[in-house]
């Protein structure tokens, strides 16, 4: 566990360290869940499947959107008041935690169960592919509970003081998914409801064991059922500091949806295949790029609170240099070996996996500037800047992406639907370093923080 004092004495290395690997490492585990879904649907059920799951994946990343919006607002919230000595506040805000959950994951199954069919009905795909998308979506939403509690404590417990905790019950959701993959899909023939089955229990698993914590006499959050409670002000304090996550993850969904449109428009069912390979096989350092951020959150929000400003500005630049780092690496990688990364997922024809290579190797360069854009979101979000976090994760998709991702294929077809990505990003990463060059300014006492 890390204390108060180690908070705001330990080496800003020390603490990145501490916070940040195991923050990635969970992050990253608990992503590789709906990765060994998308390897185990290539391999067990083919190109039809991997398009029904691509299909399906905005509906799945909404839940997500849900739980990282309680999960990160109620974190954010926590780690400030922290940091400001003021543990009856934070206290306060936990007990809303576990309704709040609740509250949302039985909206979202009546919703999902509801509407979900009717959605996907709205894309030109075969009948086959909206049958095996509508198969898997409908236990991801009968499961909805189950995805939005790990999902909502794993930051939790971080600010807890217990991020190996976080990593190793991820792990073991992994290692759980990865079992009954093969049991499910590959053995059992039970396709996408089989591979939505196991990814319910495994998540339901990691559920189990966080909840469990935060129960304990170990934890420095301790809840009773008693204490419970739904306070509406200090919920809407959550959701409005949790709305940048919220938006971030819901924008990613809506991304999916307008690709999954555009490439029907431009493409076929092959090309909606590729995009789902691309997004499994980018995923992994997306997911380091917010297993970056949430993991110096804690410190950022924490430094923050009790005007440690210098070691703030020391963790935000640390985060941005680890970022650019991985994002070499992955442009060094699909430059050398692309085909290789494509063929984990076992692309079916050589037309999906040539246009699933040409499609990485335009991507890919936006794995330079993403973790920036990422980082810097979420120091907003730490210190309770909602209004620019927002702007940076909505403006991205609203401001850039999606007119440019309508736009460019009108002149480039298919290019230019890979092409709006990277050009998206860079533009937003230009927009960010304005605002951090003042923020720094902020930081260092050289300028007044304006209202």
């Amino acid at each position: 566990m890390v204390s108060d004092e180690e908070m705001l004495s330990d080496s800003i290395w020390s603490l990145f360290r501490r916070f940040t690997f195991p923050a990635m490492a969970g992050i990253l585990v608990a992503g590789i869940q709906t990765i060994i879904d998308g390897i185990f649907i290539g391999r067990g059920v083919g190109s039809q499947g991997l398009a029904g799951v691509t299909l399906a994946f905005p509906f799945v990343m909404f839940i997500v959107a849900a739980g990282i919006m309680v999960g990160m607002g109620s974190a954010s919230l926590i780690a400030l008041e922290l940091g400001g000595l003021h543990r009856d506040r934070a206290m306060r805000i936990m007990s809303n935690v576990f309704p709040l959950v609740l509250i949302a994951g039985a909206i979202i199954t009546v919703l999902g169960l509801t509407l979900g069919g009717s959605l996907i009905g709205m894309f030109e795909a075969s009948d086959v592919v909206r049958s095996m998308a509508v198969e898997y979506v409908d236990i991801i939403f009968l499961g909805s509970i189950f995805i939005l509690l790990p999902i909502t404590l794993d930051p939790l417990v971080r600010n807890d003081g217990f991020p190996l905790l976080a990593m190793r019950t991820m792990v073991l959701a992994v290692l759980v998914n990865l079992v009954l993959d093969y049991i499910f899909v590959m053995h059992l023939d039970m396709q996408l409801f089989g591979a939505a089955l196991a990814t319910v229990i495994a998540f339901a698993v990691s559920a189990t064991i966080l909840s469990l914590h935060f129960f304990s006499s170990r934890t420095g959050l301790r809840v009773s059922f008693s204490m419970m409670g739904f306070h509406t002000r200090e919920v809407l304090r959550i959701v409005e500091s949790g709305l940048p996550s919220f938006a971030m993850q819901f924008s990613v969904a809506v991304l999916f949806l307008a690709h999954n449109f555009v490439l029907l428009q431009h493409g076929d069912e092959g090309a909606v295949s590729a995009y789902g390979i691309i997004g499994y096989s980018f995923a992994i350092f997306y997911m380091l790029f917010e297993g970056i951020a949430v993991g110096v959150q804690p410190i950022i929000g924490f430094n923050y609170g009790a005007g440690r400003y210098d070691r703030v500005c020391r963790t935000l630049k640390l985060a941005m240099v680890a970022c650019v780092v991985i994002g070499s690496v992955g442009v060094i990688i699909v430059y050398l070996v692309p085909e290789m990364v494509a063929g984990i997922f076992n692309p079916d024809t050589k037309d999906i996996l040539e246009t699933t290579v040409t499609g990485m190797r335009i991507i890919v360069a936006s794995l330079l500037v993403q973790g920036i854009v990422v980082v810097n979101a979420t120091y907003y979000q730490s210190i309770n800047r909602v209004g620019y976090a927002l702007f940076i994760h909505l403006g991205k998709i609203f401001v850039f992406m999606l007119p440019l991702l309508l736009a460019l294929p009108m002149f480039f077809g298919l290019r230019g639907v890979w092409f709006a990505t990277p050009v998206a990003d860079y533009l937003m990463f230009a927009v960010v370093m304005v605002m951090l060059y003042d923020e720094l300014k902020v930081l260092r006492g050289e300028k007044c923080r304006v209202p």
